[in-house]
């Protein structure tokens, strides 16, 4: 009876250990904020490579099932990852996310979220025709996913700042 009390002990901390680091995982980018006089400020930058990379700055699944999808080299994601027009259309949508959560604003939808996208990858000079075709291609197949995933980004209130 005792082997199997163990057993079963054993078996349910596994389960929360590794629930743990599902969710640790899943959200390894959290948009802080702040309020400060009436105004949400975000308190921290977020960008493309922050959304690839885990905690302790290794690629994470979500990369590899990018490069993988869009056939790209290391360097092509990498490039990506820099793009100081593609991050600007995150910093967008990174506060239309604080404005969902805390100031109960619509949320952007697909097709704002995919036109928003596809102006950042025909704005960046360094993106070749045939990568901005691929984006685009792969930015219009997942267009009803975009949104769930954007808008699932944590964000955390650290309080009111006088």
């Amino acid at each position: 009876m005792t082997k199997k009390i163990t057993t079963i002990s054993l078996l349910v901390i596994g389960i929360i250990l590794i629930s743990f680091y599902v969710i640790s995982s899943t959200y390894s980018v959290i948009i802080n904020v702040l309020d400060k006089d009436g105004q949400t400020e975000i308190l921290n930058d977020i960008s493309i490579r922050d959304l690839l990379i885990d905690e302790n700055g290794m690629y994470n699944s979500t990369y590899y099932d990018v490069t993988r999808e869009l056939d790209i080299t290391e360097e092509e994601a990498e490039m990506l990852m820099d793009s100081i027009p593609l991050n600007m259309v995150l910093d967008e949508i990174v506060v239309s996310i604080v404005d969902y959560n805390f100031h109960n604003k619509d949320k952007l939808s697909n097709n704002e979220l995919y036109n928003l996208i596809v102006d950042g990858i025909n704005e960046d000079s360094n993106i070749n025709n045939n990568l901005r075709l691929k984006l685009i291609a792969k930015t219009n197949k997942y267009i009803n996913d975009i949104s769930d995933y954007m808008y699932d980004i944590k964000t955390v209130n650290q309080g009111e700042k006088a």
